[in-house]
């Protein structure tokens, strides 16, 4: 009974930096074989993040500890391993330095996104039938282990052939299509869409009931998903201009983004926890924008491209991750100050209560 919901978090996201420092050493480029030990602590990190992260709620009803701050801290971690479980997955996966990761975050970012923004018009967390904290942990666990047993360029092997049929009737007819010699690790990303695109619907459809059932207008909480596209649309751009980044700085873009992200998603909560206005957008938002204007500074006074880039995500790294600590410092602080609570300890066990 001592122990703090929040630590049972914290010790559950620390298994998850753990894979990510295993990652940093061995594969940091995605494009590596590793031991096999490697691949199997990424499935044991990441089941015992699952695990820690089912068991904190339940710790909190235990101690009498629910409330604000357990659910922000619960919903920022969750966001943060959101990037680092992609940039893991690349790893095991070997997807390499490319569109690939950005993607698949991108992908992974907006699931989460939407449903933090579905919690703040519905008051309801929703899980659905694929749901990403379940079913998606469990599959890429599976992941994990099979690529311990057959190694990373396992999900290299094309879909056809993988399946025995590579010289049907119906496969000859793809030949020249980018479909025949579609990779495991391509179909399993066209799985992981079609999630996204079941999950998507039944998001929009539970705020499109709840606004109807309070007689609200739907359209502005549609409107509030915008800025995640803008996001992503001025980051391609950028991208476009500098492809470098995507080549050879793709890692700690990804991890810029994820901040970008965290930060976002944590706004959002906080809102939703205080009963605030929708947060439609952050200044770390505008973070490519500001990459996209640099680029053309560089090439306007013929800076070298190559140290500009690097300079620049780099310095959005560090930008991203001032701004995030500084909001999660205060509401820590702001938070346990008012309610007289502790953040990773138990301030007021539950039995001094009932003897009060």
């Amino acid at each position: 009974m001592w122990l703090a919901p929040n630590l049972i978090t914290l010790l559950g996201f620390s298994f998850v930096v753990m894979n990510v420092l295993i990652m940093l050493v061995y594969n940091p480029t995605f494009d590596q074989e590793c031991p096999s030990w490697v691949y199997a602590s990424y499935a044991v990190g990441l089941f015992l993040y699952q695990t820690f992260d089912s068991c904190d709620g339940i710790q909190a009803r235990r101690t009498g500890q629910s409330g604000p701050l357990g659910e922000l801290f619960d919903h920022c971690v969750d966001a943060c391993n959101t990037t680092l479980g992609v940039l893991v997955f690349a790893s095991a996966t070997n997807l390499g330095y490319g569109w690939e990761v950005i993607i698949a975050q991108a992908a992974t970012l907006f699931n989460f996104y939407l449903s933090t923004w579905e919690e703040y018009h519905t008051g309801v967390l929703f899980l659905s039938m694929f749901s990403g904290p379940v079913e998606g942990i469990l599959i890429v666990v599976a992941v994990f282990i099979v690529t311990a047993f057959k190694g990373p360029f396992f999900w290299h092997t094309e879909l056809f052939d993988f399946l025995g049929i590579e010289n049907s009737n119906l496969v000859n007819t793809l030949e020249n299509t980018p479909l025949r010699h579609m990779t495991l690790n391509h179909a399993y990303l066209a799985f992981a869409a079609v999630g996204l695109g079941f999950n998507i619907f039944q998001a929009s459809q539970n705020v499109y009931k709840s606004k109807k059932k309070l007689g609200l207008p739907l359209t502005p909480a549609f409107v509030q998903t915008l800025p995640f596209f803008t996001f992503y649309g001025t980051l391609t751009y950028w991208i476009y201009l500098s492809p470098d980044i995507l080549y050879y700085h793709v890692l700690p873009l990804a991890v810029a983004i994820g901040a970008v992200f965290a930060f976002t998603v944590g706004k959002m909560i906080t809102a939703h926890l205080t009963k605030q206005a929708f947060p439609i957008w952050n200044v770390l938002q505008l973070i490519p924008a500001v990459g996209i204007v640099i680029h053309y500074v560089a090439r306007f006074n013929e800076w070298d491209m190559e140290t500009t880039d690097l300079a620049s995500v780099w310095t959005c790294i560090g930008f991203a991750f001032a701004v995030y600590g500084c909001f999660i410092g205060d509401i820590i602080t702001e938070i346990t100050t008012y309610l007289d609570i502790g953040c990773l300890y138990i301030k007021h066990p539950i039995q001094q209560k009932k003897d009060q």
